[in-house]
């Protein structure tokens, strides 16, 4: 799994990890079976080893955990009480075990690749959908991988079990490496797929009066804008309201002389880099014509409170609860982070890019890096205002 990580050198990567937790079991299945029993012994020292410093720091990898189990159990079995089964059968068993390991990981929801994928992610991560079903779908493959060895060791003698089994494990090796750096970007053109339709449309074509190249149903603030473009790009555009009024959320009606917003209040993106700025150019408008700053006025308790900026508003909230104006202060620096993040990329093509056009603009490491280059507008991204809150509050 490859990802730039800050801070997170000198440890040790996830699939390195897994390498390191099959090291019981290559010593188990290669000296059991050349019939040596003490091959369980050995093993079980080396799953003791790798647990022991899991144990200091209270993070347990799973299948460590259960190589240290099992032989336990089989030096027990194996040494207490005569039972050979573990040394003549320690093929058949061993990927019996992983594969329950697996499996039983699979049904409680922790895949058991959960913890050591975590070595490799920021946090932020950790609680996301992709990353979860990714780990879902290489625990499964690795259950697989179990299962098959398995019944390899079921119906082959050597040395065709060693082989074919060492195959199935490069295997699962290899797709826990390539498969998430690649599946980010395929689910995310998976779902992209039923919008990205093309239809041809020549603006040099004559039109009669009632034929269109473009019909755009819906006035809001995204039709309106793409039909402008497409009509500044020699389209002859139709856009169909069926409303009295245009702009959607974007506009705004009277009643008895106030002006009320049917729901944008504020509008971003009016810098000089900015990608209202950006549109605003692209199609011949100036933003002193449009756009006046607005002003912001609370009703708390009685009490009027105007916000002339961010840095005042901030003061405010400080003066009215100064026990928490240290939460106050990181839950606008937190804000702030998140909102930069959002933007980094804008001057390299004009506005922030969903997961789909991260992939088809700049290619599927982009994607797979996108949360680790911008944690806090993805930790923003993922939770309700309220959870943000309650984090601070």
């Amino acid at each position: 799994m490859e990802v730039n990580m800050e801070g997170k050198k000198g440890k040790i990567p996830g699939m390195i990890y897994i390498l390191f937790s099959f090291i019981p079991w290559i010593f188990y299945w290669v000296l059991c079976g050349m019939g040596n029993a003490y091959g369980i012994i050995i093993s079980l020292i080396i799953s003791l080893v790798l647990i022991i410093p899991q144990i200091q720091k209270k993070d347990f990898n799973v299948m460590d955990v259960v190589s240290f189990i099992y032989f336990g159990v089989a030096s027990f079995g194996v040494f207490a009480l005569n039972m050979n089964v573990f040394v003549e059968k320690s093929g058949f068993l061993g990927y019996i075990a992983l594969f329950l390991m697996a499996f039983v990981s699979l049904i409680i929801k922790k895949p058991y690749t959960l913890q050591v994928s975590k070595k490799d992610y920021p946090e932020v991560y950790w609680k996301d959908r992709s990353f979860l079903a990714i780990n879902n779908i290489i625990t499964a493959v690795w259950a697989g991988v179990y299962l098959l060895n398995a019944i390899i060791y079921i119906a082959f003698h050597m040395p065709f079990t060693l082989i074919l089994s060492n195959i199935f494990i490069v295997f699962g090796i290899v797709f826990s490496i390539i498969f998430p750096i690649n599946a980010p970007a395929y689910f995310a053109l998976k779902e992209f797929k039923k919008y990205d339709w093309r239809v041809g449309a020549d603006p040099q074509t004559p039109k009669k009066e009632d034929e269109y190249d473009v019909i755009v149903v819906g006035s809001g603030i995204g039709g309106l804008t793409c039909g402008a473009l497409l009509s500044k790009r020699g389209y002859k555009v139709l856009v169909l309201e069926q409303h009295y009024e245009v702009g959607g959320y974007c506009s705004s009606f009277k009643r008895n002389g106030f002006i009320f917003n049917t729901g944008v209040e504020n509008v971003s993106g009016l810098w000089e880099k900015g990608p209202i700025t950006y549109l605003l150019k692209e199609l011949g408008l100036k933003r002193d014509e449009l756009f006046v700053k607005n002003l912001m006025r609370y009703i708390f308790k009685g009490k009027e409170i105007d916000v002339s900026s961010l840095d005042g508003f901030i003061k405010i909230l400080v003066d009215l609860y100064p026990d928490e104006s240290k939460h106050i202060y990181a839950f606008f620096e937190d804000a702030k982070c998140a909102y930069e993040e959002c933007y980094r990329d804008v001057e390299i093509y004009g506005t922030p890019l969903p997961a789909e056009l991260i992939v088809k603009v700049f290619g599927p490491k982009k994607l797979l890096d996108y949360p680790g280059e911008h944690p806090h507008f993805y930790d923003w991204m993922n939770k309700t205002f309220k959870q943000k809150l309650d984090e601070y509050f």
